[in-house]
């Protein structure tokens, strides 16, 4: 339950975080450098919320973590080009700091989902591990004591035709036989 919620937070996080690109994008000037700087934000800035959709439809938990920690690249990326932005177009500074911000807790929290994530699946994967080892571990100890148990009972016929044989032949050397 308590992972349903941050899935609900981060996917409405990441999108408001997509308008909030969007609307600054919309807002600069279309000089040609500005043109290419703004479409790099605009395609990795809306990619981190279509990537977080695809992973609460991913068909499994590895899905799940391989689209959010395509999410967090597109964060890591955006986060590079609001700096380079920033550092370019000083003009822009207040607004720039406030999409930095928000751009790094989507990083924070995109990667605190995939660990742990990554934590439940690698407990449950051992959890599945030692219960099919268990069941292996016993299926060999039946097998083995079936196999003692016949070898114990060939050795035991064995044993007893060896007695049997050395009776008869002990009864045969007996006087009077």
């Amino acid at each position: 339950m308590e992972h349903q919620r941050s899935q609900s937070i981060v996917q409405e996080k990441s999108f408001r975080f997509a308008v909030q690109i969007v609307g600054h994008i919309r807002r600069q000037q279309k000089d040609h450098v500005n043109l290419v700087l703004t479409r790099q934000l605009l395609r990795s800035g809306t990619s981190i919320g279509a990537n977080v959709e695809e992973a609460l439809g991913g068909q499994s938990s590895k899905d799940f973590i391989s689209k959010l920690a395509i999410a967090a690249k597109e964060a890591r990326e955006t986060g590079y080009w609001l700096r380079l932005i920033r550092e370019t177009q000083p003009h822009n500074h207040p607004e720039l700091a406030s999409l930095l911000a928000e751009c790094g807790e989507l990083v924070k929290m995109l990667n605190s989902i995939i660990l742990t994530t990554r934590r439940k699946l690698l407990i449950h994967e051992n959890s599945e591990l030692r219960t099919k080892n268990s069941e292996l571990g016993n299926a060999v100890d039946s097998e083995l004591k079936t196999q003692n148990s016949a070898k114990r009972l060939t050795q035991n016929s064995e044993l007893g035709e060896s007695v049997n044989s050395e009776l008869r032949t002990q009864n045969s050397e007996l006087p009077g036989s």
